[in-house]
């Protein structure tokens, strides 16, 4: 079978998959950190973000919030109570959420709040405001391709008495636009990106979509350093790079391609607006945040509210390698919002003389 499906398996079957079974678990007891788990910071700067989208906007009384792959509702809790005496403080919230049981944990954390669920963005109603996302695109189902005599395979998962094992296809994919590498080179590509991309396109009437993950561009991920591809696993902190042993027990993930999320989502309707680094996107998004914290003492609150953002910022941290990605649906902007305010020109990701990683 294709590793996609593999993966899905893997990851979101109802009985044994590690999401959709409840085995996944973020945090310091967990199995990995998220820029949530450093605290409630980040929600308040993404909060801020989403008050002067609406702005923009020229301040719709209908603006809505709607989060995609939202975990346990930590960064939804954290946006909404930042939100709380603000104008956008009965803004609707919707969170798009297949699987039951972190509906249950999304409504135990929200329980303060008027929420709404839906299983799939194909169930959104025709909405103007924000999209939002964190790690939503890494966790996405894969394929892998390994280059062999100027041409690509697709590794493809097969099963015998002694377990799971990848074998090359004999077929090359000579529709993937792809470059030639030395033979072993891998590169996972996400077939199925453009499909959710277009089904959040086809309802946002007017609006934003962002989306916050670690990854890099095309070219990064075609360097001759990353021969291996970036596939990795995690469980209890510890990093892997066998998908195929213990299916189940495991996150599976690879970094986001963002040259061909930034063509995937040109494709369906969606305008470019930004890229930038985390250090730099929070760097211009927490000016409010920090000209508040000006006016109050140095208490051991605010302090650690520094110590959070300084995590967030760090390059060896998650400054560098998480990245924000920003589009909007008739509102292109004349001005960058302030959190891509100190990002470089974005248009090289749409460059069609270096082609992205999607088939």
């Amino acid at each position: 079978m294709h590793f996609s499906r593999f993966m899905e398996l893997a990851l979101y079957d109802q009985l044994d998959g590690y999401y959709a079974s409840n085995r996944a678990s973020v945090g310091k007891e967990g199995d990995f950190f998220t820029s949530v788990s450093v605290g409630p910071v980040f929600g308040a700067v993404l909060a801020s973000q989403f008050l002067e989208m609406w702005d923009r906007l020229g301040q719709p009384p209908d603006f809505q919030l709607i989060e995609q792959g939202g975990n346990d509702g930590r960064l939804a809790c954290d946006i909404l109570n930042a939100l709380a005496d603000t104008p956008l403080a009965c803004a609707r919230l919707t969170l798009i959420e297949p699987l039951a049981h972190l509906r249950e944990k999304q409504s135990a954390t929200l329980s303060d709040h008027d929420v709404r669920w839906i299983e799939g963005p194909e169930k959104l109603e025709g909405f103007q405001g924000i999209h939002f996302s964190n790690e939503l695109f890494d966790a996405l189902p894969f394929d892998i391709l390994e280059a062999r005599s100027g041409l690509w395979h697709e590794l493809l998962v097969h099963a015998d008495d002694e377990g799971f094992h990848f074998n090359r296809s004999c077929q090359t994919l000579a529709d993937v636009p792809l470059p030639p590498r030395p033979d072993g080179f891998q590169v996972e590509i996400r077939r199925h990106q453009r499909e959710l991309l277009q089904a959040v396109s086809n309802r946002l009437q007017r609006g934003f979509l962002l989306a916050i993950d670690y990854g890099m561009t095309h070219a990064e991920l075609l360097a001759p350093h990353r021969s291996g591809g970036t596939l990795a696993c995690y469980a209890r902190h510890q990093r892997d790079a066998a998908p195929l042993e213990n299916p189940g027990e495991k996150d599976i993930t690879a970094h986001v391609d963002f040259t061909a999320l930034a063509r995937d989502a040109t494709a369906c309707g969606l305008h470019l607006e930004g890229y930038t680094d985390q250090h730099h996107f929070l760097v211009g998004a927490s000016t409010p945040l920090l000209k508040s914290l000006e006016a109050l003492p140095l208490t051991r609150s605010t302090l650690k509210i520094l110590r959070s953002l300084r995590t967030l910022l760090h390059p060896e941290t998650m400054g560098t390698q998480f990245k924000s990605i920003l589009f909007s649906k008739n509102a292109a902007l004349a001005k960058p919002l302030s959190g891509f305010q100190h990002a470089k020109n974005s248009d090289y990701l749409l460059d069609q003389r270096h082609a992205p990683i999607s088939a």
